[in-house]
């Protein structure tokens, strides 16, 4: 929530629907943080229905699941759409989400990092939506564990993260 804060500056998980891709442990982290941030609803899309009942079942009815084959009709006026799963790295293969259905206010995240500007951040770019890459939130949630074990919280700067983009990118 912290690198989606500072990377769209009006977002509040207040507004709308948020639409995750995927059902895994950063999926979870990612219901948790929207219903915390009062999120009013959170529509789950997994290729494997079963795991995203667990997860409904397990943060309650705020948490909707539907089909990965609607998940272009179901998340029409979603305020975020965020991909927490692996497809999608290099290709977006099983992915495939076309972006029109959007509102043209609609967040698009990745948590993916490597590769920085995944295809779905590249489409989201191409239709203007504002988009969160992955390396922030990467940033924003090693802060915290840093500052335990050193006693000193580092600050995220655009010096860190241009560090952070020409490791990436070396290799």
């Amino acid at each position: 929530m912290s690198h989606l804060r500072a990377s769209v500056p009006d977002f509040d998980a207040r507004r709308a629907a948020v639409a995750v891709l995927g059902a895994g442990g950063a999926a979870r982290a990612i219901v948790y943080a929207f219903l915390d941030a009062g999120a009013p609803e959170v529509r789950i899309f997994n290729r494997t229905r079963e795991r995203a009942d667990a997860v409904a079942r397990h943060f309650g009815p705020r948490v909707k699941v539907h089909d990965w084959q609607d998940r272009c009709d179901r998340s029409r006026e979603v305020g975020v759409l965020v991909n927490a799963t692996s497809l999608g790295m290099e290709h977006m293969g099983p992915l495939d989400m076309p972006l029109a259905h959007l509102d043209d206010a609609c967040v698009v995240a990745d948590l993916v990092y490597v590769p920085l500007v995944t295809p779905l951040l590249a489409a989201a770019r191409a239709r203007c939506l504002p988009a969160v890459d992955g390396l922030g939130m990467l940033l924003h949630q090693a802060a915290p564990g840093f500052e335990r074990w050193f006693g000193v919280r580092p600050e995220v700067t655009e010096e860190l993260r241009t560090l952070l983009v020409a490791d990436i990118e070396a290799h």
